[in-house]
């Protein structure tokens, strides 16, 4: 990808992020609706097909790129980052995994921007364990019957197909399991539960019982481990890292305006908050450099090959942990720096919904499981 084609990229997601996802934030939020102003602009200047090779109808945009561009997005409203980061990945899988006629196609409607992918992978009484399901596919021939009660589904009911993994048949072990992809006409959605929650509101990631029919064509050609260990769980933990910088970016962004407002009104001052911005800004500039490194990292690793590499398994953990952290510490610091006029849910200060938004990080896979996967691989790794 040349070097002006990624700048466009970054740029096209500049301008959706201030001209539409900061126009409508407050609403999506107060609300708890799907940010569907910011997702068709999205469609329509082509970054849902960006991660998409230029000969199957995207823009062949690099990691770095693409996480620049939800970083962006996430400095105006982290719900509609996290749409475009969510899709980003399954967008991925499908370009790195999919390879089939029926897949491809599919990958080419993505590649122009006319679909829309949300990921079916958790699974009541899973714990967030993606090894292993109970749910599987079902019948004699395709169309394959499959059912799942579904912990949550990011924006289910906008998505224009469902990505899931499944085991392969009712009597398959749990974790002999495929990857699938259903289109909107092939499946159901029953609510389970609502989302009125603390932060992150937009994302909708209501409960569901899924009921749907699975066509030979749309499963994947690799099993679910390759997907999962070779793409899927990488590109996650590196594409969400970019939002929770992104949530301290803005963070910091409204305390270092308000120092500046506070330094301007007493010339010759250092105003008491300065300090503290200053010290916010060195960390956030050290995570936005770890995900840049790692988005080039990664990068690299995709044009050799495998990504199954576990000093980048390693590291991509701990820019989720550290980014994750960092996000919450920054966002409250922001707001003792801002005082009560971060409080507020209006004014130029007001951290009020950033501070909820960036604790979703610290729940979105818990962190301590990361660090105990880490200590595990430590004990036997030559490297670090």
């Amino acid at each position: 990808m040349s070097e002006t084609a990624a700048q466009d990229v970054v740029a096209r997601a500049t301008e959706v992020a201030r001209d539409v996802a900061r126009s409508h934030a407050e609403s999506v939020d107060r609300d708890a609706r799907f940010p569907i102003e910011a997702v068709e602009a999205m469609r329509e200047s082509g970054l849902l097909g960006a991660i998409v090779p230029r000969e199957w109808g995207g823009s062949g945009a690099r990691l770095p790129e693409l996480a620049a561009a939800v970083r962006i997005m996430a400095t105006e409203c982290a719900s509609s980052a996290l749409v475009l980061a969510m899709h980003l990945i399954e967008a991925f899988n499908l370009v790195r995994h999919g390879d089939s006629d029926a897949l491809r196609d599919i990958t080419s409607r993505v590649g122009q921007g006319t679909m829309l992918l949300a990921n079916a992978n958790s699974e009541v009484g899973g714990g967030g364990d993606v090894s292993r399901s109970k749910s599987f596919l079902g019948g004699d021939s395709s169309p394959w019957t499959w059912e799942k009660e579904c912990l949550a589904i990011s924006y289910g009911v906008y998505a224009d197909a469902i990505l899931s993994m499944a085991r392969r048949s009712e009597t398959a072990p749990d974790t002999d399991m495929v990857y699938v992809l259903v289109e909107k006409a092939d499946y159901d959605l029953q609510p389970t539960s609502e989302w009125d929650t603390l932060g992150l509101r937009g994302t909708c990631s209501r409960g569901y019982h899924v009921r749907a029919q699975v066509r030979d064509e749309l499963i994947f050609p690799v099993p679910f481990s390759t997907v999962a260990n070779d793409g899927a769980g990488q590109m996650r933990q590196l594409i969400l890292s970019a939002v929770w910088v992104g949530l301290a970016e803005a963070a910091l962004d409204r305390a270092h305006a308000f120092v500046r407002a506070s330094a301007r009104k007493a010339i010759g001052t250092v105003p008491p908050g300065a300090l503290r911005v200053s010290e916010l800004a060195g960390d956030v500039q050290a995570c936005r450099s770890l995900l840049e490194t790692a988005a080039n990292r990664l990068d690299s690793l995709r044009d050799a090959g495998s990504l199954e590499n576990g000093v980048m398994t390693i590291q991509l953990r701990n820019l989720k942990v550290t980014t994750s952290k960092l996000a919450a510490k920054v966002a409250t610091g922001s707001l003792e720096v801002v005082g009560i006029m971060g409080m507020k849910r209006d004014g130029p200060f007001s951290v009020e919904r950033i501070v909820r938004d960036a604790h979703g990080g610290l729940v979105m896979v818990s962190n301590d499981r990361f660090l105990h996967d880490n200590a595990q691989f430590l004990l036997v790794a030559k490297e670090i």
